[in-house]
């Protein structure tokens, strides 16, 4: 069976959110384990990928394509996210390589057939994630619910408090460790 068929089968019972978060957990295992052909079987052949950041921190694209061969404890990068969130079909993923003062997301487009289509990569760039349906306020509801729980307080962002307001919802923002002491630039991805 492919992984990307196992992971989608493997809890029926899930939601779909939460499936998607597996398959991209999945894929992370897989890159850290330096197993091309098990994070191929999740990948779609055609993936769309968008990279924001200096050339020289296109680490994930080097990894996919094999330009990066030596290995995670030499010096190839390494991700190992600190956090995954999904909502819907995309999967955001955070995580950061303090010792270089590196910190990256990745916004992951699972399709219907349960692989990977897109990927949207962040280098050093604050990223907000928006949702502008109106329709989905479901989505927005849940992300509020996971960054309540996330911040342990209630306080919010106007955007993301009134989920019946019209206008879009603010799903999730970057939340770096060193946001009071660095600055970097802030992109908003709609969805």
């Amino acid at each position: 069976m492919a992984a990307a068929e196992e992971a989608a089968g493997a809890f029926a019972g899930e939601s779909e959110e939460e499936r998607n978060r597996f398959l991209v957990l999945r894929l992370y295992e897989a890159l850290g384990a330096r197993d091309a052909r098990r994070a191929q079987e999740l990948l779609a052949p055609d993936l769309e990928w968008w990279f924001h950041g200096p050339p020289t921190r296109q680490h994930m694209m080097r990894l996919l394509t094999g330009a990066d061969r030596r290995g995670g404890s030499g010096g190839g990068f390494v991700f190992s996210p600190r956090s995954v969130d999904a909502f819907g079909s995309t999967v955001i993923a955070e995580g950061a390589d303090d010792a270089r003062q590196l910190y990256w997301v990745h916004a992951w487009t699972v399709g219907p057939d349960g692989v990977i289509t897109q990927l949207r990569e962040y280098f050093n760039t604050d990223l907000t994630v928006t949702l502008l349906s109106g329709a989905a306020s479901t989505i927005a509801a849940a992300a509020q619910a996971k960054q309540d729980a996330a911040s342990g307080s209630s306080s919010s962002s106007s955007s993301a408090s009134s989920s019946s307001s019209a206008g879009p919802k603010c799903l999730w923002e970057s939340r770096r460790a060193d946001r009071a002491h660095k600055s970097l630039p802030g992109l908003v991805l709609a969805i």
